[in-house]
């Protein structure tokens, strides 16, 4: 049964949400990673088509169920693509919207993580995740993130919020830092259930992020010397 509907944006800390959400024993929790572990890219491509070009059906619970049906959570792209769908389609699942503390700080995050890979992939790509990846760049921002992204980011929370609140579902929204306090309060984990260790700190894109930045650091210092 899906439990939590994690719908922020990537690079808001969703991972280390996952992350935190197995350690309170909500497993297992369905993050991009999953995509291609399971060979899902075809079956979100088809969501992505008939939520954005009109082809096909658009995806509800019995659609979700072929990906999601055996996970009792979701967090990231491409599942929060669909905020509204999943919504409506998992009545019984509390919804958490992931920020971050600024459009700036998001923006910046995501210029150095999915949108750096994105602009320099070599064409043709060989990665079986390209034709995905390239459909929600299309989609969600016009293939133009420094453009259009803090809108799209504004946006999404926004609409998020309202879906929370018009659907009387039980809802937190959490920023990166926040700790296990606000989540356990919001799931009912108590006394020592409650972990005191450190929240999870997961990124996938960290070396990569770290690779543009000091790529980006050599530039600034090649144009100083010129």
């Amino acid at each position: 049964m899906m439990k939590v509907l994690i719908l922020g944006m990537p690079r808001t800390g969703t991972q280390s949400l996952a992350d935190a959400l197995e350690r309170l024993g909500i497993a297992p929790v369905y993050h991009m990673r999953e995509v291609g572990k399971n060979h899902h890219q075809t079956l979100w491509i088809e969501a992505l088509d008939a939520k954005f070009e009109g082809r096909g059906e658009p995806f509800n619970r019995e659609k979700f169920d072929q990906i999601l049906g055996s996970y009792e959570a979701v967090a990231d792209y491409p599942a929060a693509i669909f905020p509204a769908e999943l919504i409506a389609a998992y009545p019984e699942a509390s919804v958490i919207l992931s920020v971050r503390h600024s459009e700036e700080e998001w923006l910046a995050s995501m210029e150095s993580t999915l949108w750096h890979a994105h602009t320099h992939q070599p064409s043709p790509n060989p990665s079986p995740m390209a034709p995905l990846s390239n459909k929600y760049h299309k989609y969600c921002w016009g293939d133009d993130l420094p453009k259009n992204g803090r809108a799209v980011y504004r946006a999404h929370n926004e609409l998020v919020r309202s879906l929370a609140k018009t659907s009387g579902r039980k809802f937190l929204e959490y920023k990166p830092g926040d700790g296990w306090g606000p989540l356990c309060e919001f799931l009912g984990v108590e006394g020592d259930k409650v972990p005191q260790e450190l929240l999870p700190r997961s990124d996938d894109w960290a070396e990569y992020k770290r690779a543009v930045e000091l790529e980006r650091e050599r530039e600034r210092e090649k144009g100083k010397g010129e």
